[in-house]
This record gives C-alpha cells, sequence and structure tokens, in this order.
C-alpha cells in the first residue's frame, strides 16, 4: 500500500531491496538504503496489495521479485 516500505528480492540475481512507495519520487531518491519508489512505477504497480512471500512480475520484463517483508 502507499506508504509501505517493503523488502523484494529479485529472483534473477538474488538481489534484495527495500522500497518506500510513496505518491511521486525522483529517481535514485534513497534514505537509509531505502529507495523511495513512485506509486506509479512499474515494480510498485506490480507488489502493491500483493502479502509477504508473493512472487510477482515487475512490468513487461522477465523480471521477478519475491515479496520479504511489509512495514507500514
Amino acid at each position: 500500500e502507499l506508504g509501505n516500505k517493503v523488502l523484494v528480492k529479485y529472483l534473477n540475481n538474488d538481489k534484495s531491496l527495500t522500497v518506500h512507495i510513496v505518491d511521486t519520487a525522483n529517481k535514485q531518491e534513497r534514505s537509509n538504503g531505502v529507495q523511495k519508489i513512485s506509486k506509479k512505477s512499474a515494480l510498485a504497480v506490480s507488489i502493491m496489495n500483493q502479502p509477504i512471500g508473493a512472487v510477482v512480475k515487475v512490468g513487461k520484463l522477465d523480471n521477478f521479485v519475491e515479496i520479504i517483508e511489509i512495514n507500514s
């Protein structure tokens, strides 16, 4: 949901990233290791309203992420 911080793991390269879903975000806006992303970004659209453990496809590419943790 909007305002949540979500830890995701990219399954194609095994890298983890914590993102903060906000209304609008500048590219590469980062604070304390948390990447701010716009609610309209491909990643945000893919993970919004998904439960922990869900594996979702990001956009039209073959990128898949697993939702590891959600903090509101």
